[in-house]
């Protein structure tokens, strides 16, 4: 895994969700996991419904389907990445996957408001790991402080500035940020079959 702890984006992260019509679609979560079937057999997802696509098939399967879905893929050495439709914080899919670490940034259009990079761990989610609003401040999980140098969020709450230094945060944890590669990549849709969580709650 790439040492990106005090490393920048080459693309600002906001204009790739841009530029790709997922802003406000956007639920990423990143697992500590190079095994990707492994991850997908914790969310139970259908593995018959395994369609291999861009995100732009999948985006718009988010959009005119309904029901739990998931496009994911390796991300970087050590880390899968997963892009979910209808899953929210503290989903029970998501305390499901288990002793590693898993990161959450997610925009919540019902309320129009950016939710905090949640961690997680062992079913459980431990803190977050937002850069903090002023350099070298206090943030919730202090041993994450090195990766928030120069990143932090400032007064202005402007909304693509706040994705942009969350998904810098995140790219320095887990070693890759989003890029050129990862907007074009093919990678695995799937359904979660209705009720599969259900019970779990």
């Amino acid at each position: 895994m790439a040492d990106l702890a005090q490393e920048y984006p080459l693309e600002d992260q906001w204009g790739l969700l841009v530029e790709h019509r997922i802003e406000y679609l956007f639920h990423g979560l990143w697992v500590e996991s190079g095994n990707v079937d492994e991850v997908s057999a914790l969310l139970r997802v259908d593995p018959d419904s395994r369609q291999e696509c861009s995100l732009e098939t999948a985006t718009e399967a988010f959009q005119t389907s309904s029901g739990e879905m998931v496009w994911m893929g390796a991300h970087s050495a050590g880390w899968t990445h997963i892009l979910a439709r209808g899953l929210y914080p503290y989903h029970p899919a998501i305390r499901n996957l288990g002793k590693r670490r898993v990161l959450e940034i997610r925009y919540n259009d019902h309320l129009k408001e950016l939710e905090p990079v949640n961690l997680y761990y062992d079913g459980e989610q431990v803190g977050d790991v937002t850069p903090p609003y002023e350099e070298g401040g206090d943030m919730d999980l202090p041993d994450y402080r090195p990766y928030a140098s120069g990143i932090a969020l400032g007064d202005s709450l402007d909304l693509s500035r706040c994705v942009h230094l969350m998904l810098c945060m995140v790219g320095r944890i887990t070693g890759r940020f989003l890029d050129r590669e990862w907007v074009t990549s093919i990678k695995a849709l799937y359904r979660i079959p209705e009720g599969t969580w259900q019970e779990s709650w």
